[in-house]
């Protein structure tokens, strides 16, 4: 089971994962967003890799980015289509989880 951290407020979607020194295996941070958009992610302060994965308001995966390192800043990761959540977990977790594009999830990531 995963730790879900959530992320709902404008300044908490600036910080992101930013500053922590790890992240364990098991923890998410999700963030929800009022409106459907092309939300885009960067590494600013991030210190790990990452897995990012774009959900849309059904909660169908409509983009991912695996293995992205803390060196891709001050590049920004942007969904080709509107998305209402994004889900960061640690580098190689999307792929265990056998996430993929178009897959609709019942629930927030588990495993």
């Amino acid at each position: 089971m995963h730790r879900l951290l959530v992320a709902d407020e404008p300044r908490e979607h600036r910080r992101g994962l930013g500053n922590r020194d790890t992240l364990d295996a098991d923890t998410v941070m999700l963030f929800t967003f009022p409106e459907n958009g092309r939300h885009g992610i960067w590494m600013k302060d991030m210190r790990f890799a990452i897995d990012i994965v774009w959900l849309d308001d059904q909660n169908r995966i409509v983009h991912i980015e695996k293995e992205i390192a803390p060196e891709t800043y001050p590049e920004v990761f942007t969904p080709e289509h509107d998305t209402r959540y994004v889900i960061e977990m640690h580098a190689g977790r999307a792929s265990e989880l056998l996430l993929e594009v178009g897959q609709q999830l019942e629930a927030w990531p588990s495993g």
